[in-house]
């Protein structure tokens, strides 16, 4: 496990100065050293990399593991693998908040209102599936897809009501995930204030989380309360992704990917893969933050990205199943 680990972190950290590397402005690995030393090659070398470049790469590796640990914690707390931040509607609902703000609200308001929906969305979803007893799993599905639902025609008339010339575009943009408007470190900021205190205590509570995944009972009689656990867990998961899509979008798949990469590596335990899933969700938005800004001249989606990975990784596992199943017949 700790091999793993360490390898996780190592492709985390060749993946951290690619991405600083690559970009309209090409620097070198040895002029990157030389601006961390204090003696950069240019002023322009020296103003790229600090005030665009590097706040983006720590903004998309620290917005890719928290999205990556929020999806594993909804998979550990509803003991279902295809739970994820999108499948439960989180990230619809935080996008409405965010959205709301972004129309009416001043900017500051963005991640409160984006956390308040998403915390609703979460909960409204929770009470839908109580209404399915005979298959808990069935229940989670129908929520989701009712409250995402739900959160599209919220959506769809928030743009409605958007100013077409000024607002419509820029929203459409927005909710398909990018971090092209990244300058300077106060979002990069903002985003790791919020994710950082979520994250520590998700970390300290990894034993009372994978308690949750037994049942409620048996969790209760190991002398644990599960309801407090799972508002806990889903709190700090659903303020994980309220802080990214405050800053992003929508960024889709990430939640639901990491988790399962480091499944089919071994890790199946909360409790001793939270860091590897953190490190494993910032290589996958690094890899695709990198694919958005360097294939083309203009800049593309990032979620566009997201989207061909897990579309990409989904048919690789089906044909993964289907291969074991023909060799065990």
């Amino acid at each position: 496990m700790r091999k793993r680990f360490w390898a996780i972190l190592a492709i985390w950290a060749g993946m951290l100065v690619l991405s600083a590397c690559i970009g309209r402005y090409f620097l070198s690995p040895a002029e990157i050293l030389e601006i961390l030393l204090g003696n950069p090659p240019t002023k322009t070398a020296a103003s790229v990399f600090w005030s665009i470049r590097f706040p983006r790469v720590v903004l998309t590796a620290v917005s890719g593991g928290a999205l990556a640990l929020a999806g594993m914690v909804f998979q550990t707390v509803f003991a279902n693998p295809l739970v994820s931040p999108d499948v439960l509607g989180v990230t619809s609902g935080c996008s409405v908040g965010a959205v709301f703000a972004l129309l009416f609200l001043p900017g500051w308001m963005m991640p409160f209102c984006a956390f308040a929906a998403g915390i609703f969305v979460v909960m409204f979803a929770l009470w839908l599936a109580s209404f399915v007893r005979h298959n808990r799993v069935l229940g989670l599905v129908l929520a989701g897809i009712v409250v995402g639902s739900a959160s599209s025609a919220v959506l769809m008339l928030l743009k409605f009501l958007a100013d077409p010339e000024r607002q419509l575009a820029s929203i459409e943009y927005w909710l398909m995930g990018s971090f092209q408007n990244v300058s300077g470190w106060e979002q990069t900021a903002a985003v790791t204030v919020l994710t950082l205190p979520a994250a520590l205590l998700l970390y300290g509570s990894r034993f009372r989380i994978k308690l949750l995944s037994l049942g409620d009972e048996q969790a209760q009689s190991l002398g644990i309360r599960p309801g407090l656990v799972r508002l806990l867990a889903v709190g700090c998961s659903t303020v994980l992704v309220a802080a990214v899509v405050s800053a992003a979008g929508v960024v889709s798949w990430i939640g639901l990917l990491a988790p399962h990469i480091l499944r089919l590596c071994g890790e199946k335990d909360i409790t001793k893969s939270i860091g590897g899933c953190f490190f494993t969700g910032g290589i996958l938005l690094m890899a695709a933050d990198l694919c958005a800004r360097a294939l083309s001249t203009v800049e593309i989606p990032v979620s566009i990205f997201t989207s061909l990975f897990g579309a990409v990784f989904l048919c690789g596992l089906l044909l993964r199943t289907e291969k074991q199943k023909g060799g065990q017949g």
